[in-house]
């Protein structure tokens, strides 16, 4: 070959081979996005490389690809309905029906943030896939919650006070041991209100009789001191006359307020009737009337 066919055959392959290298280049160059994980894959099969965001080589040796996973936290609220999930990291579900160690049944709620770990990613993929994790977390931690409640020690004493911090704890502590199996690492958990149907109403019940009670004593306190300042006034009633009772005249339009039994309260325009403006009270006809219709009736019926 001469020396011109020569020059001529480098100046055309040379161009060839830069673009081709340059597309081989291109291609095994990969970009993951800012909050995702990348596994590799070769010819089908999950490797243990896992790609960070930003751009990495990848050599195009194989037929590769490669699969994304979140890297950012995602959450899992039960208790709440679907429609009330911001994004694509949240899932949310209803709320784990469970017995506690007495038996009494509870419907809790609760919310678990998780993260995958990214040692663990080839794992994750092939037990779960990226559209099985959301459902992994939803199983495994209604599973170790239902467990970690029906220990003997957990009662409804426990959900409440002091004793609630400690329950969280050991269910937040059950969470993270259960999902670090699957390769997810568990980074907050908070315990949401807790349902204890019937049971929850005596509780509420209780805690409402004791603040009425003391309700009841205090308003007899001043009801004993009002009866008393009253027995004094009607013994000193015909030197004092009506300005000794001026004191109970807030008292007096306050039961005139709240009564209900039709009677209303006004207020007196300007220049009507003698006196300075002032407040009116009227009866209500339509009210009187169903009292007294309601009074005629005789025991046991009802008004239709």
């Amino acid at each position: 070959m001469s020396t011109a066919a020569t020059v001529i055959l480098v100046v055309l392959l040379v161009p060839i081979l830069a673009i081709f290298a340059w597309m081989v280049v291109t291609a095994s160059m990969i970009k993951v996005p800012a909050g995702a994980l990348g596994l590799v894959l070769k010819n089908g099969r999950a490797t243990d490389h896992s790609l960070t965001p930003g751009r990495h080589w990848v050599p195009l040796l194989r037929k590769t690809m490669v699969v994304e996973y979140p890297s950012v936290e995602m959450a899992y609220r039960a208790g709440e309905d679907a429609s009330s999930a911001v994004s694509q990291l949240d899932r949310t579900g209803p709320s784990l029906s469970c017995a506690l160690g007495d038996r009494a049944l509870a419907g809790v709620a609760y919310t678990v943030r998780y993260a995958i770990i990214p040692e663990r990613l080839r794992t994750v993929h092939e037990r779960f896939g990226p559209e099985g994790v959301h459902g992994l977390v939803r199983d495994e931690s209604g599973r170790a919650i239902s467990r970690a409640l029906s220990d003997p020690a957990v009662t409804v004493e426990t959900l409440f006070g002091r004793a609630r911090s400690d329950t969280e704890t050991r269910l937040a502590e059950a969470v993270t041991a259960a999902l670090e199996e699957h390769g997810l690492r568990v980074t907050g958990f908070v315990l949401g209100p807790v349902d204890l149907g019937r049971t929850g109403e005596v509780i509420q019940a209780t805690v409402r009789a004791t603040f009425e009670l003391a309700l009841e004593e205090a308003e007899a306190a001043t009801r004993i001191a009002q009866a008393q300042n009253d027995g004094r006034l009607e013994q000193e009633i015909t030197t004092a006359r009506e300005d000794a009772w001026r004191y109970r005249e807030t008292d007096l339009w306050r039961d005139l307020v709240q009564r209900s039994d039709g009677v209303q309260v006004g207020r007196r325009r300007p220049g009507y009737g003698p006196g300075r403006m002032g407040l009116t009270v009227r009866e209500d006809p339509a009210a009187a009337q169903g009292a007294a219709a309601a009074a005629d009736q005789p025991p046991g019926t009802e008004q239709q």
